[in-house]
């Protein structure tokens, strides 16, 4: 029997970041012995770092106007609406969607994702037949974090990771490390595929009159990860990767759909939220920072909420869904 054909539509940008390509990698690695995939992303030139990147890893990547046809679709994209995606599972005949905002009436899908820390505790109107796969149950780690051991948290912290995800659009790590260079750390500096030339100039300033920060450049994520005692990080996909590990993290939100979340995470223990990025002031996320690395207990009672909470096997339950809603069914 032939194999079918999974279209994946989603697009990544400088501005708009990596996650939604990132996410759906995880799911297309997972099924790809079983489907054929191909992606379909955005055409304008703004959306070119993301097509890059998914030709890199093999993938052939067509254009929203090219009308390519397929089995299935998995859908990945903040620009639906009720009736889009009704006209894309009419046209695909199945129909996942990755969904962050919960803001539709209906949606019309054979899958829900919704991996958020708070998803479980949400109401979709879907058809009937639908599977709704909610919460951190469903995280879509790397198979880099499936297949990594939690680290041990230690009782004198010394290495701080920063990472803002692929991108990060609004300097917000160099804005960070303004306000945290000074204190006796080394700080582990995530620069991701998309971070633009002016991002890294001006980290790589940072790092002439600061011995104590050291860039990454597009590293392995785990074992970055493995080796810092306190993540700072903005709300997305890594957050869900640095909990898999058990490293206690103070998480921002840099976009606004991500403050329910975090506000939701903080109060089942899942990290410190220090707010909105915009929002920060410097005395006081000072404060809380040196605050969390001289609390031992509170640390590690982080470390043991994240290890509970997120399943490092979420994207396996997803893939075997996938293949009985669209290849036995």
């Amino acid at each position: 029997m032939s194999k079918k054909t999974m279209a994946i539509m989603c697009s990544g940008s400088f501005l708009l970041g990596m996650g939604h390509i990132m996410r759906t990698l995880v799911i297309a690695e997972a099924v790809k012995n079983l489907f054929n995939i191909v992606y379909i992303s955005k055409s304008s030139k703004e959306y070119a770092a993301g097509v890059n990147e998914l030709k890199k890893r093999g993938y052939d990547v067509y254009y929203e106007e090219d009308g390519i046809d397929a089995d299935i679709l998995l859908a990945d994209s903040y620009d639906m609406t009720e009736i889009r995606l009704s006209e894309l599972r009419k046209k695909y005949g199945r129909l996942i969607y990755i969904d962050d905002l919960h803001c539709l009436s209906y949606y019309d899908c054979d899958i829900i994702i919704n991996k958020c820390f708070m998803a479980e505790n949400l109401i979709y109107n879907t058809p009937k037949e639908c599977e709704i796969l909610l919460g951190t149950k469903y995280a879509l780690l790397r198979s880099e974090f499936q297949n990594a051991s939690p680290t041990a948290v230690k009782e004198k912290a010394e290495n701080v990771l920063i990472t803002m995800g692929g991108t990060d659009p609004k300097n917000t790590s160099v804005k960070i490390l303004n306000i945290l260079k000074d204190c006796p750390y080394t700080f582990n500096v995530a620069v991701g595929n998309s971070f633009s030339e002016t991002g890294k100039s001006n980290l790589k300033n940072l790092t002439v009159s600061n011995k104590n920060i050291i860039l990454h450049m597009n590293p392995k994520m785990a074992e970055l990860i493995s080796k810092c005692d306190l993540a700072v990080t903005a709300n997305g996909g890594t957050t869900h990767e640095i909990a898999s590990l058990g490293v206690p993290q103070i998480s921002l939100s840099i976009a606004e759909n991500q403050n329910a979340p975090m506000k939701f995470g903080e109060n089942n223990g899942l990290f410190i939220y220090a707010g909105k990025e915009e929002d920060i002031i410097p005395q006081d996320f000072l404060f809380l920072f040196n605050s969390l690395m001289a609390d031992f207990e509170k640390r590690k009672q982080i470390s043991e909420t994240e290890k509970q909470i997120v399943n490092k096997n979420g994207v396996s339950l997803i893939a075997q869904i996938i293949i009985k809603k669209c290849i036995i069914q």
